[in-house]
C-alpha cells in the first residue's frame, strides 16, 4: 500500500507544468532550432526516453538546451538519468530490519565434547514482497570467526508450521575466502519465524538480523558521437590533434591494434570529467609513421529522460522534444530533488521514489520520431537586447589602443582573447579595459580574468656566473604566467632549483622550488608549475654540485590571459587600456552572466597594438590636477584663517598694553 502512495505522489509531481510557459511571451520553444515527436505506448504515466546520439550532438554537454512539451504546449518536467557507469552492473538492495519478538539462550553441556551454545530468535517476516521476488535473512556480527548450525521454522497466520531450513550452516573463517552469512527464504509475507543457532565456539553469536533483497540494474547503454578534427600537426615524434591552449590531463593509455587470425587491439581511453568545447590528443609515435585514417568519436553513457504524461498513444505523438541552440538555462524542476546528491543516502518514501526513477523496468519505454526543424524557432541574436552602446569615454586618457574587427555573429556575442601586451599595459585588476567605437562610445562586455592559457617562447636561457643562474627572457616586459617548460638534451639529472620572479614593484618573490628531474631514457621537456603571477623578470637557480651545468636549448612559458565576451554588432572597434586612474566599468550585461556564457560566440579579429594616437599627456595632467583643486582650496582657507586669527591676536595684545592702569 505504501508503494502505491509513493507512485501516486511521484506521478502527481512529475505532471506539474511550468507556470512560465502559460504566457505566450515566455514560450521557450522559440529558443530551440530542432524538434522531434515523442511517442509513448498507452497507458501513459511514468515514461523513459533514451536520448539518441543525434540529439546529444546538437545539445550542450549538460543538456541545458533541451525541453519537453505536451500536446497542449505545456512544459513537462523531467529528470536526466545518466545511470550507472557504462559496462558495469549496479546492485540495488531492499532492506528491512527484523523485529525481534523473543530471544532465548541456553548452554548444553555434554559428557563428551565441548558445551554447545544454543540461541533462538522469534521474529516476523516483512509483510511486503520485494521486487526481486525473495527475501534473504542476513546474519550480521562483529565476530571474526564462527561456525553455526541453523534451523528456521515458519508459523503461518492460520497457526500451521513448516520447516524452512534444517541443519543448515553459517560460517565466517578468516583463512577461507568464502563465507555464508545469509539464508534465502521462500515467500513468507507476515509469517512468524523461529531461528535457532547452535555452535561450539564458547560464545553466543548474538547477530543482528536483517531482511535483504538484491537485484541488478542493466548497464547503461552507450552512444557514440563523432568528433570533428580542427587541426593536426606533427613534430618531435608526436602527432598532435587540435593543439589546445589549456593543458588539463583527462586520460592516458597505451593503444594498439594487431592483425592476426582475429584482429585484436585497444583503441579506447577512459577520460576524467572535463569542461570546455575542445580536446587535444597527443599521440606519441616515436620512430613509427603517423597513424593512417585517424578519426575520433566520444563514447558516452546514453542518458535517459524520465517524465510523466497524462495520455499516450502509438499513432499520435504524446509530446514534442525541442533541443539545440545553446540558448537556454539548465531547468530546475522539483523532480530532481528526489534524486540523491553525490554521496547522499536516502531512506523512506524518497528512497523508493528515487529507485523507481532509476529503474528502467519501472517506466514505459518512449521512442523518438524523426528530427525536424522547429517552425517556432526565433533566429534573432540571443543577446540582441544587450547590443547597444553605452556612455562615451575620453579616449585621450588611455595610453594603448588596438583595432578590432567584429564579424557577424548568430547570437550577437563575440569573443576576444586579450594578448600579453594588452595585459602588460593594463591595470592588474583590468579595470581600465574599454571597447569603443569610432564615436568613443563604449560597448558592454563580460570579462573572464583567467579564462585562457597560451604558450609563448621565452628567450633562450642565459647562464650567469658559476652558480648556474639562468635568466629567462619574457615575451613582453610584464606578463602573467603559471608554468615554464625547459627543453634539454641532457639524458639524466636530479638537482635542486629555485625559480625567482621580479614583480612590478621591484620586489623579488620565489615562485617555485624543489628538484628538476630527468629520468633515465629519452630526454623530455621539464616543467615547473606555480600559482599565477604577474612578473617583469624570471631567474632560475640550479644547484649543480660537482656536475656540469645544465644546457637548456629552449624555454617556453604558459601565459594566463583574460577573455572578453563582447555584445556588439558587426563593425570596427578599438580596445583601450592604460588609464591607471580608471574605475572598473559597470554593465547590465554582467547581470545575465549565465546567458552570455551559455550562447555561442564568434572570434574577434584583433589587429596590431600600439600607442594610442589620441592619448594626451596634457589632458591627463589636467584631469589629475582636478583632483588637487579641493585640497588646494582647503589649505588656502586654513592658511587664511590662521593669518586672520594671528592678526587679531596681535592687535588685541597691542591695545591691551596702551590702556591706563586701574585707579588705586
Amino acid at each position: 500500500m505504501r508503494r502505491g502512495r509513493v507512485l501516486v505522489a511521484l506521478l502527481g509531481l512529475v505532471a506539474l507544468p511550468a507556470h512560465a510557459e502559460e504566457r505566450p511571451d515566455a514560450d521557450l520553444r522559440r529558443l530551440f532550432p530542432e524538434q522531434a515527436a515523442v511517442f509513448v505506448a498507452p497507458p501513459a504515466g511514468l515514461a523513459r526516453l533514451k536520448v539518441p546520439a543525434e540529439v546529444l550532438a546538437a545539445c550542450r554537454p549538460d543538456l541545458s538546451d533541451l525541453r519537453l512539451f505536451d500536446r497542449r504546449g505545456r512544459e513537462v518536467p523531467y529528470v536526466i538519468d545518466t545511470g550507472p557507469e557504462a559496462r558495469t552492473r549496479v546492485e540495488v538492495k531492499e532492506t528491512a530490519e527484523a523485529a525481534i519478538l523473543d530471544v532465548q539462550r541456553e548452554e548444553i553441556r555434554r559428557e563428551q565434547g565441548p558445551p554447545r551454545q544454543r540461541e533462538s530468535y522469534t521474529l516476523t517476516a516483512p509483510a511486503t514482497v520485494p521486487q526481486a521476488g525473495a527475501w534473504e535473512l542476513v546474519f550480521r556480527t562483529d565476530r571474526p570467526r564462527f561456525v553455526r548450525r541453523v534451523d528456521i521454522t515458519a508459523e503461518a497466520p492460520d497457526g500451521g508450521t513448516r520447516r524452512i531450513v534444517e541443519n543448515g550452516s553459517l560460517f565466517h573463517l578468516p583463512n577461507i575466502a568464502k563465507e555464508k552469512t545469509r539464508v534465502t527464504l521462500p515467500p513468507l509475507a507476515g509469517a512468524r519465524l523461529t531461528v535457532t543457532l547452535e555452535g561450539e565456539d564458547g560464545f553466543y553469536l548474538e547477530p543482528r538480523l536483517v531482511f535483504e533483497s538484491a537485484r541488478f540494474l542493466d548497464p547503461r547503454e552507450e552512444a557514440s558521437v563523432p568528433l570533428q578534427e580542427l587541426a593536426r600537426r606533427r613534430g618531435e615524434g608526436r602527432t598532435i590533434v587540435r593543439p589546445g591552449s589549456s593543458d588539463v590531463l583527462l586520460g592516458r593509455a597505451s593503444l594498439f591494434r594487431l592483425e592476426a587470425i582475429a584482429a585484436v587491439g585497444e583503441s579506447e581511453m577512459t577520460l576524467g570529467p572535463a569542461r570546455g568545447e575542445r580536446l587535444r590528443v597527443d599521440i606519441v609515435d616515436g620512430d613509427s609513421a603517423p597513424l593512417d585514417g585517424l578519426a575520433f568519436a566520444a563514447v558516452v553513457r546514453q542518458p535517459s529522460l524520465v517524465f510523466s504524461l497524462a495520455t499516450g498513444g502509438d499513432e499520435e505523438p504524446a509530446a514534442m522534444l525541442y533541443f539545440g541552440g545553446g540558448r537556454a538555462y539548465a531547468p530546475r524542476y522539483d523532480l530532481a530533488g528526489l534524486l540523491p546528491a553525490s554521496g547522499q543516502a536516502l531512506a523512506g518514501e524518497r528512497a523508493s521514489a528515487a529507485a523507481r526513477l532509476r529503474d528502467p523496468s519501472a517506466a514505459v519505454a518512449a521512442r523518438l520520431g524523426s528530427v525536424e526543424a522547429n517552425p517556432l524557432f526565433d533566429g534573432a541574436p540571443a543577446l540582441g537586447f544587450a547590443m547597444r552602446p553605452g556612455a562615451e569615454v575620453d579616449t585621450r586618457l588611455y595610453t594603448e589602443r588596438r583595432a578590432l574587427g567584429v564579424r557577424p555573429s548568430s547570437e550577437g556575442l563575440s569573443l576576444l582573447r586579450l594578448r600579453a601586451e594588452d595585459v602588460a599595459h593594463a591595470r592588474p585588476d583590468l579595470a581600465d579595459v574599454r571597447v569603443v567605437d569610432a564615436a568613443a562610445r563604449q560597448w558592454p562586455y563580460l570579462l573572464e580574468p583567467d579564462a585562457a592559457r597560451e604558450w609563448q617562447p621565452l628567450e633562450s636561457p642565459l647562464r650567469r656566473e658559476r652558480a648556474s643562474r639562468y635568466r629567462l627572457g619574457l615575451p613582453v616586459a610584464l606578463v602573467r604566467l603559471d608554468q615554464i617548460v625547459l627543453d634539454t638534451d641532457t639524458p639524466f639529472f636530479d638537482r635542486a632549483f629555485r625559480l625567482t620572479a621580479t614583480l612590478e614593484d621591484k620586489r623579488e618573490r620565489t615562485l617555485a622550488q624543489g628538484r628538476l628531474v630527468q629520468r633515465i631514457g629519452k630526454p623530455r621537456p621539464v616543467s615547473v608549475d606555480f600559482p599565477p603571477a604577474r612578473v617583469v623578470a624570471l631567474e632560475l637557480v640550479v644547484q649543480d654540485g660537482d656536475d656540469a651545468p645544465l644546457e637548456f636549448r629552449a624555454a617556453r612559458a604558459r601565459l594566463v590571459l583574460p577573455e572578453l565576451f563582447l555584445a556588439a554588432p558587426a563593425g570596427d572597434y578599438f580596445l583601450l587600456v592604460g588609464d591607471p586612474k580608471a574605475s572598473a566599468p559597470s554593465y547590465e550585461l554582467s547581470r545575465v552572466r549565465d546567458v552570455v556564457l551559455a550562447v555561442s560566440s564568434a572570434p574577434v579579429e584583433a589587429k596590431a597594438s600600439g600607442p594610442n594616437p589620441d592619448y594626451s599627456r596634457a589632458r591627463l595632467a589636467i584631469e589629475r590636477r582636478g583632483d588637487l583643486v579641493p585640497q588646494v582650496l582647503l589649505w588656502s582657507v586654513l592658511v587664511a584663517a590662521v593669518v586672520v586669527l594671528t592678526a587679531l591676536t596681535l592687535r588685541l595684545a597691542r591695545s591691551g598694553g596702551d590702556a591706563p592702569p586701574p585707579p588705586a
